[in-house]
This record gives C-alpha cells, sequence and structure tokens, in this order.
C-alpha cells in the first residue's frame, strides 16, 4: 500500500473516532447507535452527563445483546426520578374482585347504547392496522407535572371518546382529577385512571377545562363541593374492564383490547415502566415478556391503536413530545405487561346550544348564552 492510502485511510479512521466519541463512545468500548436515531436525540447526547451517557451506553449494549428493535436516546425525561413520571398504585386482590363484581355483569346503558349505535367507524378489530389519530380522536401529548400518570390514562381515554361522542375537541384538567376524584395523588401513593372513570360514572360527576386548572405538580383541595358540577359538559356516561373477566389485575387479551378500541374509542391502560422504556426514542420496544399470570405495572397511559406488521400497539404517553416518537411509542403486544388493566369510558353526549338568549341545563348548572 502507498503512502497516499495510507494516509487517506489514517484520516477516514480519525475522522469516524471523533465522530463517535463526540457523541460520548468510542467505536471499540460501546455498540454503534442504531442509525435510525434521529438527529433531535443524537444532537442532545453530545451535552449529556456522565451518568447518562454509561446508561444508554450499558442500554446499548443490551438492545445488542437481547436483540430488542427499539432506540434509547436522551429524551425529556431521561433525568426525572421514575416516580415523577409514573405514579401508579396498587390494589389487592379483595379490591380487584369487588370492581370484578360490580362490571362483570353490569349491563351498558341505553344512552350508552345509543350513542355506540350513532357511531359511523372504520374501525375493526380484524384489520391489521387502525391510528385513533388518523379520524381525529386523540387529543395532543401532555407532560404530566407530578406521580400523576394516572389521570393523565384516565382523561386521555375521556377526551378521545368525547370527540367521538360530540364532535369537539375535550380539554380536560388532570389537576382537578386529582384534586376531586380520589383516584389518587401525586406523590408515592399514585392512583388508578378505572376510579376515575368509576367516581364520574357513579357519582354523576364533571371535570373542569383544563384552563381553569392546569396540573400544578401537587395536590390541592376540591374547588367543588361533592354536589355542585363543575363549569363544564365532561361527564361520563358507562366505563368498564377490558379483560374478559372484569379481572382488572390482569393483562387484558390482544384481540379484546383491538376490539374494545373500535367500540369504545382509545383506552386507558398500564405498562411497567424501566431504565430502557423511560429512555425510548424510536422503534418497537421489547424489552422484556408480559407475565400474564402475575403481572406488575407502575404508570398509566393511553393506548391509541395497533399495527399487526409491528406487533405492536400505538402506545400515547404523558411525558410531552420529547421522548419517544412525539410522544408516543410502538410497543410489542406483549412487552413489559402492556394492557394491564385496560378500562373504556363513554363521554356524556352535551347537551345541544339551542339559540342565544336561553338558559341551557348541564345537569344542574345553568349556563347563560350570550348574544
Amino acid at each position: 500500500m502507498n503512502s497516499k492510502n495510507q494516509t487517506l485511510r489514517l484520516r477516514l479512521y480519525l475522522s469516524l473516532f471523533i465522530t463517535l466519541t463526540s457523541f460520548g463512545f468510542t467505536a471499540f468500548a460501546q455498540p454503534v447507535i442504531n442509525p435510525k436515531l434521529s438527529s433531535k436525540y443524537l444532537a442532545r447526547e453530545v451535552q449529556a452527563t456522565p451518568q447518562l451517557k454509561t446508561t444508554l451506553t450499558n442500554l446499548r449494549a443490551d438492545i445488542i445483546k437481547n436483540k430488542w428493535t427499539f432506540n434509547v436516546g436522551v429524551t425529556g425525561v431521561s433525568l426525572k426520578q421514575r416516580a415523577a413520571i409514573t405514579g401508579e398504585s396498587e390494589i389487592n386482590v379483595t379490591q380487584a374482585n369487588a370492581i370484578k363484581s360490580k362490571v362483570f355483569n353490569r349491563q351498558i346503558s341505553l344512552e350508552a347504547q345509543n350513542i355506540i349505535k350513532a357511531w359511523a367507524t372504520a374501525c375493526f378489530a380484524s384489520k391489521s392496522s387502525y391510528d385513533a389519530r388518523t379520524v381525529g380522536y386523540v387529543t395532543p401529548v401532555k407532560d404530566q407535572q407530578c406521580g400523576n400518570c394516572w389521570a393523565y390514562s384516565a382523561m386521555g381515554a375521556y377526551e378521545a371518546s368525547y370527540k367521538r361522542v360530540n364532535g369537539t375537541v375535550a380539554d380536560a384538567s388532570e389537576q382537578y382529577v386529582v384534586n376531586c376524584s380520589g383516584g389518587g395523588d401525586c406523590g408515592p401513593a399514585g392512583g388508578l385512571a378505572y376510579k376515575v372513570f368509576d367516581w364520574m360514572v357513579d357519582n354523576n360527576r364533571n371535570v373542569a377545562t383544563d384552563a381553569a386548572y392546569p396540573d400544578l405538580g401537587m395536590v390541592n383541595s376540591c374547588p367543588n363541593a361533592p354536589n355542585v358540577p363543575a363549569a363544564s359538559n365532561y361527564y361520563a356516561t358507562d366505563w368498564g374492564v377490558v379483560e374478559a373477566s372484569g379481572d382488572i389485575l390482569k393483562i387484558a387479551a390482544v384481540a379484546d383490547i383491538k376490539a374494545a378500541i373500535c367500540k369504545y374509542g382509545p383506552v386507558a391502560a398500564s405498562v411497567y415502566v424501566t431504565d430502557a422504556f423511560q429512555n425510548y426514542t424510536n422503534g418497537v420496544f421489547n424489552e422484556f415478556a408480559s407475565n400474564y399470570s402475575n403481572p406488575s405495572s407502575n404508570h398509566a397511559i393511553v393506548l391509541v391503536g395497533w399495527d399487526d406488521s409491528k406487533h405492536a400497539w400505538l402506545l400515547k404517553n404523558s411525558w410531552g413530545t420529547d421522548w419517544g416518537e412525539d410522544g408516543y411509542m410502538w410497543i410489542d403486544y406483549n412487552s413489559n405487561n402492556v394492557g394491564r388493566r385496560a378500562a373504556w369510558v363513554i363521554a356524556k353526549k352535551a347537551p345541544s346550544l339551542i339559540r342565544p338568549g336561553k338558559n341551557i341545563q348541564v345537569k344542574d348548572l345553568p349556563i347563560k348564552i350570550q348574544n
């Protein structure tokens, strides 16, 4: 080999080494980042802390070793404590059996039956793919400010149902849910999405708008007395458990979740969050096989669609758009106990505004329509 070729080769090696080390890893000590990782996540990694770079290095080694099909990087929640971005609590068998007895044989209300009959839908559980975003049911991704994922999961599913029922976008307040529903809190105790549905339906309670009560990252007192509704049309008529037996502790079958998404809209559900999940950027997440006999979960999310070619759910998270694929994740049907606690809700049809100058009734709340 002549000296000119040797020089060119050395320059090429040096250029590659500088490029790799600029992202916090060497060509020899660490695996190459999946080339599908976006420039947004790559650029951020230059400024990552040494500890986070080590975490990503170890995760990438696991990705190669285990042949996982997703990428990791510096996300908007990479440096946050797990408790601040999750927040699901646990219940015992006795409590789960009480829910099972309550919902298993309960008939859906006539109002909900009529709502469902009126829906024209292109969603069929037999379809190979479906994305509720394409039909406008999914509201924008939000960013939880404390360990109240359960409230975002509940309102994410509810807002989708409200849009489907009423044809208009709802922006419900997770802070109001935390303050008033009894579904949980912002701290270590956490909460459960289905408890919000139960509170809304059984007590005929509505949820205030997010504009009135934005997420402050803490628990406050409920601004409304128990029998005084909030100033909104955000009521629910029915809710239920997706799992065929009604067992809220279990992971619902894939076919049952698909059927529920088509019949009721996006569903609230749970998953188990890990370091890999927290730093997920893109691809199909498939970290560990779900434990159907004895599942555990620590985070509540919304399932808004699926793709059989990916063997994956389309998961809407509450960590802002600076995580995953603009706030979403493709997650394997059988990964990280996803689909546990799956529950559906149906929004109540809002009263029609008849003509200016008249009072209408939203339950017991008078609203004046201005000229």
